[in-house]
């Protein structure tokens, strides 16, 4: 049996805790400096906002998957969908403002290659969603 969607959103939610494992460990500053490759060290406030309603989305996301893993196949599929599209739109900024060069965005690179490539391997793979 291939990738399901019910297990695609188990492994974002994972995904992007890990990703969020910076503020916890190191605030939103540390967060910041590890998403930009060490080019941001001294974020001023504004800038420490937007990267707190950042986190907060991260974690809302986080929610989110939990809560795909209990809908039905047909709403697993449409949520799994924006999440393509969210990833899509969000790899387009890493080109329209670079921060540091593409080779040296780590963090970001392995968000948006793994989570939209565990979706669409579940959606194409089985075309079923829900595990039994």
């Amino acid at each position: 049996m291939g990738l399901t969607l019910t297990q695609a959103f188990q492994i974002h939610a994972v995904v992007g805790i890990l990703f969020c494992l910076p503020v916890f460990t190191s605030g939103i500053s540390g967060f910041l400096e590890t998403i930009t490759n060490g080019q941001l060290t001294d974020p001023d406030m504004f800038t420490l906002h937007l990267a707190g309603v950042d986190f907060s989305k991260n974690m809302m996301i986080a929610l989110q998957c939990y809560a795909g893993t209990k809908m039905n196949a047909e709403a697993q599929k449409l949520l799994a969908w924006t999440y393509v599209a969210m990833c899509a739109m969000c790899g387009s900024c890493l080109f329209i403002y670079p921060f540091a060069p593409l080779t040296e965005c780590v963090p970001p690179l392995l968000y948006e290659t793994i989570v939209p490539t565990v979706y669409i391997v579940a959606i194409m793979g089985t075309g079923k969603g829900k595990s039994s």
